[in-house]
């Protein structure tokens, strides 16, 4: 660790002049891959792509003006490096941007300890959606509910229906119900129902969706219900909810989509 801790100092936080040896800095680059890989470096795969990383933590570090440099906390980094070698895409991107956060010291004390763990329960396309959530919310959501008409037992047709995963360009769009109760679990937003005395404008176009429009017409085509002498309709109801971003998930956002160019309070919400 203290090894991990001495290495990227030397590559990032103080790097030498440019007339420094290469011995040294290959020395450097040795010492953060074998602290980093540990015995994933025997596989060839993990092996081609070292130099890229470190590459692209080099370029994120140096970018980092001089006067905020700072070593990482080494359990920090180090688990955010295990991150790194064992993920890609954007799960890959928020480790490396976590871990620049913690290297610059107008972000650093704002990185909180869980945000890792939190990385390795997300997905892909869940980090496509925070990448959409800019600001606290709200964000519109709708459920679809079919029911009796006068009343009883009630079932759960359509489930927190968006158009986020779209925007966000998700891979599984639809998915994105399933997505929403992962981040709340997490505790990364929450979802409430709306009050009466809320707008509900910004439902509009969910309502007026065809996915929704198809599921009330299927709910209202169904056969009426006979209760003893009386026939009972099934009718649809539709339920607005609004999703907000949690400050914790504000802070864990912006960490997760840190650059040193736009550096900021991480406890502060993002945009």
């Amino acid at each position: 660790m203290f090894a991990l801790t001495r290495a990227v100092r030397e590559l990032i936080v103080s790097p030498g002049p440019p007339s420094a040896t290469s011995r040294d800095r290959s020395a450097g680059i040795r010492t953060l891959a074998r602290v980093a890989l540990g015995p994933l470096v025997a596989l060839p795969q993990t092996a081609r792509g070292l130099p890229e990383l470190l590459l692209a933590l080099g370029q994120r570090g140096a970018a980092i003006p001089p006067t905020r440099r700072r070593a990482p906390n080494a359990t920090l980094a180090l688990r955010a490096l295990a991150g790194v070698v064992r993920s890609a895409g954007g799960i890959r991107e928020g480790y490396l941007s976590l871990l620049t956060a913690t290297m610059d010291r107008a972000v650093a004390d704002d990185v909180h300890p869980a945000f890792i763990d939190l990385m390795g329960q997300l997905g892909d396309d869940e980090m496509r959606l925070l990448g959409v959530l800019g600001g606290p919310g709200p964000f519109p959501l709708v459920s679809l509910v079919s029911r009796l008409r006068h009343g009883g037992a009630s079932r759960v047709e359509l489930h927190h229906f968006s158009l986020l995963g779209e925007q966000a360009g998700c891979d599984r769009p639809e998915r994105t119900p399933a997505y929403l109760d992962n981040l709340r679990r997490l505790g990364l937003v929450e979802i409430r129902p709306t009050r009466v005395t809320d707008d509900v404008r910004m439902f509009q176009e969910l309502e007026l969706h065809p996915t929704v429009a198809t599921a009330r017409a299927r709910i209202e085509a169904e056969p009426a219900v006979r209760i003893g002498p009386l026939s009972e309709d099934i009718v649809a109801d539709i339920q607005y909810q609004s999703l907000f971003v949690t400050p914790f998930g504000q802070q864990f956002r912006t960490a997760c989509f840190f650059r040193p160019d736009r550096a900021t309070d991480l406890s502060r919400p993002a945009s």
